[in-house]
């Protein structure tokens, strides 16, 4: 298992909303990657989501379906296809000032896979590294936000009166 802790200086609330909305994480994630919600909302615990990815040039799809969702403490994705047996689990606490988010993951490799995968893990733990940099700072700039927020946060959007 990989952790990886970031403290965002934005409310919880916000950062649990843009962490947990799949088509949000192209924006922030440094992979080429596409997510999507496969099942219709609201989504929570047993929602499902497909993600395209490029590797070395080829796109692959894997799903994934949702096994925690406490808002705004806890989120967890339990990764279905073959291809990508992980687990995250995203834990949210608010700290002075923002959000302290943890990132917990882990590959439960099998077969052919327990040969291949650790070809491609390091570059996903690198990916959650600096995905969570690049998401502090487009949260703290004001660049990203939730939906729910958007336009009606100051400090988010500076010219909103």
């Amino acid at each position: 298992m990989t952790t990886h802790t970031v403290d965002i200086h934005r409310p919880v609330e916000d950062v649990f909303a843009v962490l947990t909305n799949v088509e949000m994480t192209g924006r922030w994630y440094p992979a080429k990657v596409e997510e999507w919600w496969t099942s219709p909302p609201p989504h929570g615990v047993g929602s499902t989501r497909r993600a395209r990815t490029w590797v070395m040039g080829r796109a692959m799809e894997n799903d994934a379906v949702v096994t925690a969702f406490d808002p705004p403490r806890l989120a967890a994705m339990k990764g279905l296809s073959p291809n990508t047996p992980f687990q995250v689990t995203l834990t949210f606490a608010p700290v002075d000032g923002g959000t302290r988010v943890v990132v917990d993951s882990a590959f439960h490799l099998t077969g052919a896979m327990r040969l291949v995968g650790p070809l491609f893990i390091p570059a996903y733990e690198r990916g959650w590294a600096k995905g969570m940099l690049r998401l502090k700072a487009m949260m703290e700039s004001g660049e990203l936000r939730s939906e729910a927020t958007a336009g009606n946060d100051p400090a988010a959007n500076p010219d909103a009166h």
